[in-house]
């Protein structure tokens, strides 16, 4: 019976109940509107975090200053929500991420709102301080996902946990 249920499963896929067929059809119509709101958001703030003091680096491949922004701009009509940032050694990363009131601290991707984690004391905390270093995750990384949230809202609560 198991080999029976993993072969359908494998074969034809799980089913979802209508509820959830529905709120992902209805989410499909506005995914463009989203996107690019996100997209325009994160490149925002990557140019804000580029030039603030207290961020020491800035992942984010729509940046000039990152090594994959060629081809990204030739693969990509927009560069994403994502990005990273490490902070300058001076800022504590969790008392900054809580001062942070509009930005929701989650290890979700892709959602509406704007999130945060800190990268070494979540999500790559098992490797271990020696691994994370080789890697280049250092323990003030802090990964978001950016929403759509309106830019200067996103901008200001950055400011004020920043200092």
């Amino acid at each position: 019976m198991t080999q029976i249920r993993k072969k359908g499963l494998r074969d034809a896929g799980g089913t979802l109940s209508p509820e959830a067929a529905h709120s992902i059809s209805v989410g499909s119509e506005t995914l463009a509107l989203r996107m690019e709101r996100a997209c325009n958001n994160a490149f925002a703030l990557a140019t804000y975090f580029e030039n603030h003091p207290m961020i020491k680096k800035v992942y984010y491949p729509g940046l000039e200053s990152h090594p994959q922004h060629a081809m990204a701009g030739k693969l990509f009509l927009k560069y994403g929500g994502l990005m990273s940032i490490e902070l300058d050694e001076s800022i504590d990363c969790f008392a900054f991420l809580n001062k942070l009131k509009l930005v929701v601290k989650s290890s979700n991707l892709g959602d509406t709102r704007t999130l945060a984690i800190p990268v070494a004391h979540t999500i790559f905390n098992e490797l271990g301080a020696e691994k994370r270093a080789e890697m280049g995750i250092s323990d003030s990384m802090i990964r978001l996902s950016i929403g759509i949230e309106d830019i200067d809202d996103l901008v200001g609560d950055f400011k004020v946990a920043l200092g």
